[in-house]
C-alpha cells in the first residue's frame, strides 16, 4: 500500500458518494460526470488498497473499512470547518463603539486613530461625541469618555485628565458693568453649556452669592463656543485654564476677581474628563487594549491624573490585551 496521503479532493468525492448511496447522485451534486466519481473512487481504492465500497447491479454499499474511512473523513471535514470559521472570526473588524465628550475626542481620541488602527488594522474603532452622558444600551457602546464629576451610576470608572477653570470676561464687558468683587456677579450674564451650568451653581454657593437664576444663563453648546462667546463680551464664563490664560496674555480676556483656578476655592469644583466602562466589556481583551492606549496617550498630559494612569484601576483590567 503506497504510503502517500490520498488528497483531499478524492476524499471529498468519497464522502459524497458514501452519504448519498450513489455515484451518479454524487456526481450531480458535485457537477461532474459519474465517470469521473467512478474513477476517483477507484483509483482511491487502489491507493489505499482497500474496497471502500460493495457494488451491486442495483447500487453501491459501504464496506466496513468504508463505513470506518468516512467516519474518519467525517471528524476530518468537521475539523477543517470549524478551523476556517476560528480563522475568519481572528481576522474579522474588531468593531469598538466609543463615545466621548467633543473636546476629548477632537484633541485626544481622533488625531490618534489613525496610528492605532494602522497598528491594529483587524480594529475599527467607532467614535461619536456627546455632550450629555451617553445611553450605553441604546448605543451599544463599550466605554466613554465624559467631561463631569464622576456622578453616574458606573462602578467602574476613573478619573483621566483634570478641567481647571478660571472665572474670565472680555475687558469691554467691564466698561459697561463693573465687576470688581463676586457680589457683582449676580448684575452679569453668565455663559454655560448645558453640563457646566452645574459648574457655575456649585461655584456661586461656594462663594456665598446668591442663587442662580435660569435667566441670567447663556447656554451654548461647547466650551470653543464659551470662549468665542466671552471674547465677545457677552458674559462671564468658566474657561479651561490653558484656554484662558492663554486668551488673557493675547489681550482678548481679563480674569476680574483674581488669576486662581475655581479648584483653589473648593477642590470639589474641579471637574474633569472620566473613563467609563460598561460591566460587560471588562474582561474584553480588545477594550482593554485600547484603554491602554488612551492611557499611553495621555501619559505627557499636563493635565492627566498621574496616580491613576499608571495601573488599571477601577475595574480595567490591561493584563489581558494581546499587547465634553
Amino acid at each position: 500500500m503506497s504510503e502517500r496521503t490520498p488528497s483531499l479532493k478524492s476524499l471529498h468525492i468519497f464522502a459524497v458518494a458514501a452519504e448519498l448511496g450513489s455515484f451518479k447522485q454524487a456526481a450531480e451534486h458535485l457537477c461532474v460526470t459519474p465517470q469521473a466519481v467512478s474513477l476517483q473512487i477507484r483509483s482511491l481504492e487502489e491507493q489505499l488498497n482497500l474496497a471502500l465500497f460493495i457494488r451491486h447491479p442495483s447500487g453501491i454499499e459501504l464496506s466496513l473499512a468504508g463505513e470506518q474511512l468516512l467516519g474518519y473523513v467525517q471528524r476530518g471535514v468537521a475539523l477543517i470547518e470549524q478551523g476556517v470559521k476560528e480563522v475568519k472570526k481572528q481576522q474579522q473588524k474588531i468593531q469598538l463603539r466609543v463615545s466621548a465628550s467633543p473636546w476629548f475626542a477632537v484633541h485626544c481620541l481622533l488625531p490618534r486613530l489613525p496610528e492605532f488602527e494602522s497598528q491594529y488594522p483587524n480594529f475599527d474603532v467607532r467614535v461619536t461625541t456627546s455632550v450629555p452622558f451617553p445611553d450605553f444600551t441604546a448605543q451599544h457602546l463599550d466605554l466613554a469618555v465624559q467631561w463631569g464629576f464622576g456622578q453616574w451610576p458606573f462602578s467602574h470608572k476613573q478619573l483621566l485628565l483634570t478641567d481647571d477653570k478660571l472665572l474670565v470676561c472680555a475687558p469691554s464687558l467691564l466698561r459697561h458693568k463693573p465687576l470688581l468683587v463676586k457680589e457683582d456677579l449676580v448684575q452679569h450674564r453668565l455663559l454655560c453649556t448645558a453640563l457646566s451650568v452645574e459648574l457655575w451653581r456649585k461655584l456661586l454657593n461656594t462663594m456665598g452669592v446668591d442663587a442662580l437664576i435660569e435667566k441670567q444663563t447663556l447656554p451654548l453648546d461647547s466650551h470653543a463656543g464659551l470662549l468665542e462667546a466671552a471674547v465677545k463680551g457677552l458674559g462671564v464664563a468658566l474657561i479651561s485654564v490653558a484656554d484662558a490664560r492663554q486668551a488673557i496674555a493675547d489681550g482678548r480676556l481679563v480674569a476680574p476677581l483674581g488669576d486662581r483656578p475655581i479648584s483653589e476655592l473648593n477642590p470639589a469644583l474641579m471637574p474633569g474628563y472620566w473613563l467609563v466602562q460598561r460591566e460587560g466589556a471588562l474582561q474584553s481583551p480588545s477594550v482593554a487594549l485600547f484603554v491602554h492606549a488612551i492611557f499611553d496617550w495621555l501619559k505627557n498630559h499636563p493635565r492627566r491624573v498621574k496616580s491613576d494612569l499608571n495601573t488599571a484601576k477601577m475595574g480595567f483590567d490591561i493584563s489581558h490585551s494581546e499587547s465634553k
